[in-house]
């Protein structure tokens, strides 16, 4: 497989799921130094439950618990020799709007940016998938609300990640927001199922599928509602960027550093 980037699970991943082997072995197997951001997690069991997992899985040392769970946290000026030792970071599930509010635009923000640029993969579940978007939804708020969607971490620039995505019934809030950003790519990841983003393009693996869209506004007009660009990958099976609708959209998955950076608080060292 290609150079990963980025690996975006759907939920209802447990522990010592396949999905969770794939990452392992995506981030240099048994040896790998792991890292676990669980600042959307509040069960500290749960967060204990992987450790031991990925142990069962294969890897030789225990990960790393990073212990942020409050905005303060997220701005240590000795985070950045963490990732500078770091293979693979794994951002669980759980309350989206705080992972939102911990991390986005701080010191932690940058440094992922600039790890993934550097080779480090990073992998999320739920909540921890969505946000490597620029744009999230954010469920527990009234469909009429302004923030329903929020500003994603934008690791993955130009693409919306919805988890869950046919056990909630997510298709149409995907398909609605699309519309809006026809040169945007939309990923519904299925429960137990993971998508793997590398340098040629997306693999599918689990027991669901991923669904793929983006929309061309006159394409809308003329079919009176219809997506102009649907794929469903189920296991086992790739697409490759230079299939996209729009062939720019390929530029964002790169390891030549072309992923745009946070520039509020661009403070990496």
């Amino acid at each position: 497989m290609q150079s990963v980037v980025a690996m975006v699970m759907g939920g209802r991943i447990s522990p010592v799921d396949d999905c969770l082997a794939v990452f392992l072995s995506l981030v240099g197997g048994g040896g790998a130094r792991v890292a676990i951001l669980p600042t959307a997690c509040d069960n500290l069991q749960v967060v204990q439950a992987y450790t031991r997992g990925l142990l069962e899985l294969g890897l030789h040392r225990p990960p790393l618990i990073l212990p942020i769970w409050e905005r303060a946290q997220a701005e240590d000026q000795t985070l950045w020799r963490i990732f500078c030792q770091t293979d693979g970071l794994l951002i669980l599930g759980g309350n989206v709007t705080r992972l939102l509010r911990v991390v986005r635009e701080s010191r932690l923000h940058c440094i992922l940016q600039q790890a993934l640029v550097a080779g480090m993969v990073i992998a999320g579940i739920s909540a921890g998938a969505a946000v490597l978007g620029d744009l999230v939804f954010v469920s527990d708020h009234p469909l009429n609300s302004n923030r329903r969607w929020q500003s994603g971490w934008g690791l993955l620039p130009r693409i919306v990640i919805i988890p869950h995505f046919r056990q909630r019934g997510r298709q149409k809030i995907l398909m609605q927001i699309l519309i809006h950003y026809p040169t945007w790519l939309g990923v519904g990841i299925d429960e137990a199922t993971a998508a793997i983003f590398n340098t040629k393009g997306i693999h599918a693996i689990g027991s669901g599928q991923i669904t793929l869209m983006m929309a061309n506004p006159f394409a809308l007009y003329l079919s009176g509602g219809s997506l102009s660009w649907v794929i469903h990958l189920q296991a086992g099976q790739s697409l490759a960027w230079d299939t996209l609708p729009i062939p720019s959209l390929p530029v964002i998955i790169s390891r030549a550093g072309t992923l745009p950076m946070v520039t509020a608080r661009n403070r990496y060292r």
